[in-house]
């Protein structure tokens, strides 16, 4: 076994003391002994000296060792304090795909072992990039060309760091174990890879739920990071990598924004309920996002925050807060649910119909003169949840078409939703012949679904990824085939005549908003309006798009015409209207107001 005070040669594989500045065989210099250069110009001299010795292919993949952990070190840093800085953003995604093709470039040459180095060095960058990934993968099961012969000494050397690194991961020691794992991997790449890979890949797993457990989320991701490299989309370390990713992002929410920091934190819940703090401080937000209602006199909103808290614990104030809520809710003439009266010209609903709810026109019927079918979710405060409604515009006749269930958007016989049942989460389909339902999507992140046509593609958005930025999904409502990313957006809609994506979006810098209309198979996108605030599209049959706005002041619908390409209000009164749907026809529109003191639907 080589003793622990001497150096081998990289050059010529000389053993010799540690302490001497140069191999006596060769004269390599003792890279443990030589001085950090002051400046530029000290670095250029001695790398010139020292290359000089060298083979190069030998010399760049020393550079390229000390570049990656570099890059490992200021990338894991950088992540902890860019999020919401753009030009950040930007610059890391184009070094990400200069990466990963620069991957692509050396794998279509043979060159394996160079690919590997860039796709490991993406992934410090982009650890959830499926692409790469993939390729790595491949490549990691490719027959590796014969290296050449490596001298004993260092195959000795390698070998009682492996052993070293084996006796430390029995004490536990993991981040040493992993730092003499790597310098195996720089002595001799050849040494037992499939071994080396699986020490790296538990020790880093084990370091990650040490610091989960000890509470440094940040150096837990890091090592979750790490075993991913080893192994890509393992399942364990995925699950533990979107549960610390997920909590971190709440650090960088609004303390306002309920609503999404609800959704974050019931998807940690079904995780993991034991999880740091989650329990807390859904509770906690719970209670709050209550408080905030009751202000604003929404005592039945209230009142079901204040019950979603007690389900997680007891407490008597919280009781008597939320007994408070419901008996306000009941006396509330805002509460109260009015018949529906439908004439000629409006369909009107009310109650306790909010501005977040979404109605839906059924598209098996055409809606003329009061007729057809709308369905809508209404918030069921006898029973404290949620319910889809399919309400008869001929005769006002209303039925529960389920439960637990909000944002419907109907095509055909079909109706896609998002479900709120905490153990099926995500989007579903439900016939509404047979009663048949299939959950289409597992996220509880996985928002306002949209029809374009009769076929069964949708398109959704959702903040499912890990950086928490909205994006745009299309899928199926058979629910057989796994959701197919877009690119970046909002409150996307589907064209029916233009195979075209509608969204609310920016340009690639994050500027220019306004609604953007993008080829469902890809491509440039292209700007059609340009309002700050205009979301909400829904197309019609034929082409035009109406969407909600305060370009006005307050919110208003307005319409973009597909032949002018021109803005003009639709409905513009003092009142609030928004979430348009279109008839099957187009000919009608339904939307929401608060026209009168509280929100309806009309058409």
């Amino acid at each position: 076994m080589t003793d622990q005070t001497t150096f081998i040669c990289q050059n010529c594989d000389t053993e010799f003391p540690a302490d001497l500045p140069a191999c006596p065989a060769c004269g390599e210099p003792n890279p443990n002994l030589i001085e950090i250069p002051a400046d530029d110009a000290e670095l250029e001299e001695l790398l010139t000296e020292t290359l000089a010795h060298r083979p190069w292919w030998r010399s760049r993949l020393g550079c390229f060792s000390t570049l990656l952990v570099f890059l490992v070190i200021v990338g894991s840093v950088a992540l902890g304090v860019y999020d919401g800085l753009k030009e950040r953003t930007a610059l890391r995604e184009q070094q990400v795909a200069q990466l990963y093709q620069q991957a692509e470039e050396y794998a279509a040459n043979q060159q394996t072992e160079l690919a590997i180095a860039e796709l490991n060095q993406l992934l410090t960058l982009d650890p959830a990039h499926p692409q790469a990934r993939e390729l790595l993968a491949q490549l990691r099961t490719q027959p590796t060309p014969t290296a050449p012969p490596v001298s004993e000494p260092r195959q000795n050397k390698a070998a009682d760091l492996f052993e070293q690194a084996k006796t430390l991961t029995l004490q536990g020691d993991w981040q040493q174990a992993i730092e003499l794992l790597k310098q195996v991997r720089d002595i001799n790449p050849t040494f037992m890879p499939g071994e080396v890979s699986a020490a790296l890949y538990n020790a880093n797993f084990e370091l990650g739920l040490r610091l989960e457990t000890e509470g440094d989320l940040q150096g837990a991701l890091h090592a979750f990071d790490e075993a991913l490299v080893e192994r890509p989309n393992d399942p364990a370390v995925t699950a533990e990598w979107e549960k610390v990713s997920l909590y971190l992002s709440l650090d960088s929410a609004d303390p306002t924004d309920f609503e999404n920091t609800l959704v974050v934190l019931n998807r940690l819940y079904a995780i993991d309920p034991n999880f740091a703090d989650v329990a807390d401080r859904l509770f906690d937000t719970y209670r709050n996002y209550g408080d905030a209602l009751a202000t604003q006199n929404e005592w039945c909103l209230a009142q079901a925050r204040y019950e979603s808290a007690l389900t997680l614990r007891a407490d008597s104030a919280l009781e008597t807060l939320a007994n408070d809520a419901a008996f306000r809710c009941k006396n509330s003439e805002r509460s109260k649910r009015a018949t529906l009266t439908p004439t000629a010209q409006a369909a009107t609903i009310s109650g306790t119909a909010t501005v977040t709810s979404t109605a839906a026109i059924s598209q098996n019927e055409t809606v003329v003169s009061g007729g057809g079918t709308l369905y809508f979710a209404r918030f069921n405060s006898t029973d404290n949840l949620w319910e889809i409604i399919a309400h008869n515009l001929s005769n006002g006749s209303e039925k529960v078409v389920l439960s637990n269930g909000t944002q419907p958007a109907v095509n055909g016989q079909t109706l896609v939703y998002h479900s709120l049942v905490s153990t099926s989460e995500g989007l579903h389909s439900f016939n509404l012949s047979t009663g048949a339902d299939v959950r289409v999507t597992k996220f509880a992140e996985d928002v306002l679904p949209r029809w374009g046509n009769d076929s069964l593609e949708f398109v959704f958005a959702s903040q499912r990824s890990g950086d928490r930025r909205w994006r745009i999904y299309t899928t199926f409502a058979d629910g057989k085939s796994d959701a197919q990313e877009r690119g970046e957006g909002r409150t996307p809609a589907l064209s029916p005549i233009e195979n075209a994506i509608i969204y609310q979006g920016t340009d690639p810098q994050g500027n220019e908003p306004g609604l953007y209309q993008i080829p469902l198979g890809g491509g440039t996108a292209v700007r059609l309006t340009t309002g700050g605030s205009d979301r909400s599209p829904a197309v019609s049959r034929t082409g035009n798009i109406a969407f909600m706005s305060t370009r006005n002041g307050n919110w208003d619908i307005f319409v973009w015409d597909a032949a002018t390409e021109s803005v003009s209000p639709l409905v513009a009164t003092a009142a609030n209207e928004g979430l348009p749907v279109w008839s099957p026809d187009g000919t009608q529109l339904a939307f929401v107001s608060d026209s009168g003191g509280s929100w309806n639907i009309y058409v």
